[in-house]
């Protein structure tokens, strides 16, 4: 078996996705940084988990859940879809989100996809700097498109085509 993989969400992980997302290092970058609520969580879980466009990822590396990796808006006609993600522990070792990423991008891109998009809001450099270590392009901003303490945001919308994809960072 190999050091890392991704396995589909399961109902076991319901408790430490609900701590990751609601940890201050991941909902500060959130559109909605809310805390979430159990009901909250499980209903997001029972509709994600029914719904054909979108498959929820656990990111495990040396036995270790670390994260969460996700495709949604899957389009089949168009073969493109949304991606979200995060590292939800704090310790994970260095260069994990490249692992996860790479990971995801060879499963989706093997599913047919050909383009892979992300929004990313506007207070987060690091996501926005690691798409484009990705291969990532700007392709537009959505101006003041999020408000969060009171305050609109803008949010940059990036895409990936498969053709662009290195096929993995080391």
């Amino acid at each position: 078996m190999t050091d890392s993989f991704l396995r589909k969400l399961g109902e076991n992980d319901l408790e430490q996705v609900l701590a990751w997302r609601n940890s201050d290092h991941i909902k500060q970058y959130m559109y909605t940084d809310k805390e979430i609520t159990w009901q909250e969580h499980v209903q997001w879980y029972e509709k994600v988990s029914t719904d054909p466009h979108h498959d929820v990822f656990i990111y495990v590396q040396h036995d270790q859940p670390l994260g969460l990796v996700q495709f949604f808006d899957k389009q089949k006609q168009h073969q493109r879809c949304y991606w979200g993600f995060y590292i939800g522990e704090l310790d994970a070792p260095k260069g994990s989100g490249t692992k996860m990423a790479s990971l995801a991008f060879t499963h989706i891109f093997s599913q047919g996809m050909r383009k892979v998009c992300a929004e990313v809001i506007e207070t987060n450099q690091p996501s926005f700097h690691f798409h484009q270590k990705l291969g990532f392009k700007l392709e537009g901003t959505l101006r003041q498109h999020v408000m969060k303490n009171r305050q609109y945001y803008d949010v940059w919308t990036l895409g990936l085509l498969k053709e662009e994809w290195k096929g993995g960072i080391s």
